[in-house]
């Protein structure tokens, strides 16, 4: 089994952070820039699913991001969105400021990466974070690399300078090998998008 994980900048000449995964929780990682940097390495790769940390749909009322379209008032958040709400998840709504280019560029990468034939799914490693019970990044890198280090994670997490952005894909990761396990958390409407999470821990009874 390997997975990919993808911490997805909103432009190319800001870093994403990339990470292959396999069954043993073994996590390679490093930063990337390009699409085409991006596609080479799955191609290299051959994922069973990469698993994205951007917004692959739109809200299913808008056909578009832009203001000038009669759309912009049919809606700003997606099933999934509403669904974090809910669980009292914090996240950026998709049609805020800087969310729209990141949000465009998961389109187009979505599109690119399947056309390839390769299964995409959409995660939000703030989310898993909080599902998993542990500290997002802005807690600090050695709080979160300790963190998935406790939950077998092995590898890369080790090195000495691994970014912020390598954690949450590796976080990425470790929900895509989630999903083939069936291991997962589904939220949203399957007719505009699911988002996948880790399914929350049942507590022990006494």
């Amino acid at each position: 089994m390997q997975v990919v994980g993808l911490d997805l900048a909103g432009v190319e000449k800001r870093p994403s952070g990339f990470c292959v995964l396999n069954e043993k929780l073994e996590a390679e990682t490093f930063l990337v820039y390009i699409d085409k940097e991006i596609l080479y390495w799955i191609e290299v790769f051959k994922p069973e699913v990469i698993s994205i940390d951007a917004p692959l749909a739109l809200p299913k009322n808008r056909c578009c991001l832009k203001d000038s379209c009669s759309c912009r008032d049919k809606g700003h958040l997606r099933e999934c969105d509403k669904a974090l709400l809910k669980m009292g998840i914090k996240f950026f709504p998709l049609t805020l400021g800087p969310m729209r280019s990141l949000t465009l560029r998961g389109l187009k990468l979505k599109s690119s990466i399947e056309k390839r034939g390769f299964k995409v799914i959409e995660t939000y490693p703030g989310a898993a974070q909080d599902l998993l019970g542990i500290p997002r990044k802005k807690a600090g890198i050695e709080p979160l690399r300790n963190a998935l280090i406790k939950l077998r994670i092995k590898g890369d997490i080790n090195k000495k300078e691994i970014s912020d952005h390598e954690l949450d894909a590796i976080t990425c990761a470790l929900v895509g090998k989630m999903y083939l396990e069936g291991e997962y958390l589904a939220l949203g409407d399957p007719k505009e998008i699911l988002m996948i999470l880790p399914k929350p821990k049942e507590k022990e009874k006494y």
